[in-house]
């Protein structure tokens, strides 16, 4: 590993981006298969 190892504030928002996606997708995933399992 080099010492270079600083993240940019490009990467820091790629990062959360990517982050908040992946959380977003399985919270809606998860909230949908809930109300189809208690209103369907």
């Amino acid at each position: 590993m080099s010492e270079e190892h600083k993240m940019t504030k490009q990467d820091k928002l790629a990062l959360g981006i990517t982050l908040a996606a992946i959380f977003g997708g399985v919270f809606l995933l998860g909230f949908i298969g809930l109300v189809v399992n208690l209103f369907g």
